[in-house]
Parts: structure tokens; C-alpha cells; sequence
């Protein structure tokens, strides 16, 4: 029997498989479900066989009103779980001003591991993660984006946001324009049956995705890293040479500590450049 508390359940973002036992644990045991689109989530749910529980909306309109419906019902013993329509709620989904209310009231709030688009992305981009950031949706006005954009030239880490079919082609523009040198994945349909991954600097994204309209379809996270001149600034030449002779026969985790021990610099920096250097190379 579930305790009485708040329960953040992470969804599947594609792939039905990808939920935890625990979470479907929760949703069956939960005595009110709170969905950001009850219409969505009910699909879910009848597909995991989840039917005890009362259902009720909780999109970003309407948070603050049922946050107190939410915490009186943990009050009087109940136990509440709180789903977005798929991944993480509040990574871009609602779910903070409820969270932020029950912590504010004392109500006990219990988060559960899942999927995410996010750390999907993350996982797959093969860009440094060593520092990292979220930026949700590009803006939608061209001054923002490009606004936005600039902003990353002088990126030390990897940036990640999200985009839809309809205008990857206008941002990746965008992007070949104001970063051309810099690394970009676009992680398309992640987990669901045309998952792919296109990995190139940022000045080839518009015509790769020309060349196949079928590259632009499905929902997209973009993960553009920092430029190779920002990854290694500082670091000396000689260093910068033993780590491309030691990533011959080493992966970048080891030149890194390697070269930190050795030279007394940090090893983040160390790692951005080794994970740089493996990129040039096609490694």
C-alpha cells in the first residue's frame, strides 16, 4: 500500500516498454491521478490495466486550483500521482506549481527515475555531458531565435532544446548561419520505431535534411555542443598533442584523468577535449 504523499511518475516518450515496474506499481495503487491531458494518459493507463484510480486534469491553466485538490487528498490519506503526457512531468511538462505547493504545505513528495527526452538525448548525442543545459522549445520569432542562438557561441558545454517537425528546417538554418562550426546532434523520434540520430557540425544540418523530407518528420531534441576553439581554451598545445597520441589506444575517460594527474588541470576540461579531439577523427 502506497504512503500517503505526491508521487512524480515519469511516462513513456515512445516506446510502451519503458516504463518501470514501480511506476506502474504507483498508478495502480494511486487513489487520484492527476494528467496534464486526462485523454492521452487514459490510453496508458487502460493499456497497463490501471482503472482504481480517480482522474483528474492538471495542465499549466489550471495547476494552481488543483494543487489544493491535490493536497487535500494526500491530507486525508490518499496517495497522488501526477503524469504528463509523456517523459518526466516538469521537464518541460507541467507540474512545478504543483510540486512547489505541496513542498510550501508539507505534503511529502516522492519522484521516480524514468524516461526522459531530455537525458535520452543526452545519452545519445555523443557530445560532452559533463556540463550541460536545458532550454526547452527554440522560440518561435526569428529575432528570439537568433537571439537564442548567439547566445551559444561562447558555450563552454553542451545546450539541449526541443523542436518540432514543422520547423526543425527554419532553426537548423538558423543555426548554419550563427554556429557553423559547431557540433549539433538531432535526436529524431527517440525510442519509437523511426529513432535516429544525425551527428554533423552545424553548417551541414540544411542540406542533409533537403536531401530526405522524411529527416524532418517526428518530434526532435537538438544537442548542440561547444565549439572546438571554446572546448580546449587554455589548455597548452603539448597537452593537446599527448591527449591525440594517448586517444589512439585510450578512451577519453582515461587520457582525461591521465593528463589531469599529470599536469594538474582540471579534468572536466580535459575530458571536453578529448571528447572533441574523438569527433574530429570520426572515433
Amino acid at each position: 500500500m502506497l504512503k500517503s504523499a505526491l508521487y512524480i511518475v515519469p511516462t513513456p516518450i515512445g516506446n510502451l516498454e519503458d516504463i518501470t515496474l514501480r511506476a506502474v506499481r504507483v498508478l495502480k495503487e494511486a487513489t487520484l491521478i492527476a494528467a496534464e491531458d486526462t485523454r492521452h494518459s487514459k490510453l496508458l493507463l487502460d493499456h497497463l490495466g490501471v482503472s482504481g484510480a480517480k482522474l483528474v486534469s492538471c495542465y499549466d491553466q489550471v495547476e494552481e486550483q488543483k494543487a489544493a485538490l491535490i493536497i487535500d487528498e494526500v491530507r486525508r490519506g490518499g496517495s497522488v500521482a501526477l503524469i504528463s503526457d509523456a517523459g518526466s512531468p516538469l521537464i518541460n511538462d507541467p507540474g512545478y506549481r504543483v510540486v512547489r505547493q505541496c513542498a510550501l504545505s508539507g505534503v511529502k513528495v516522492v519522484p521516480l527515475p524514468g524516461p526522459c527526452a531530455l537525458i535520452t538525448a543526452l545519452e545519445a548525442a555523443a557530445l560532452p555531458t559533463d556540463r550541460f543545459e536545458f532550454r526547452g522549445f527554440f522560440p518561435v520569432k526569428d529575432k528570439e531565435l537568433r537571439d537564442t542562438v548567439k547566445e551559444l557561441e561562447n558555450a563552454r558545454g553542451t545546450t539541449v532544446f526541443y523542436e518540432t517537425p514543422r520547423r526543425i528546417l527554419a532553426t537548423c538554418e538558423v543555426l548554419a548561419e550563427l554556429l557553423p562550426e559547431h557540433p549539433v546532434a538531432l535526436c529524431r523520434e527517440m525510442t519509437k520505431a523511426f529513432e535516429s540520430f544525425y551527428r554533423m557540425q552545424a553548417k551541414e544540418l540544411p542540406a542533409f535534411l533537403k536531401a530526405d523530407p522524411d529527416r524532418c518528420r517526428g518530434e526532435f531534441a537538438v544537442a548542440v555542443g561547444a565549439a572546438e576553439s571554446r572546448a580546449d581554451t587554455g589548455i597548452p598545445e603539448a597537452v593537446r598533442t599527448a591527449a591525440e597520441e594517448l586517444l589512439s589506444n585510450n578512451s577519453a575517460k582515461t587520457v582525461s584523468q591521465v593528463l589531469s594527474d599529470l599536469t594538474g588541470l582540471r579534468r572536466k576540461e580535459l575530458y571536453a577535449l578529448a571528447c572533441a579531439l574523438k569527433d574530429a577523427r570520426g572515433a
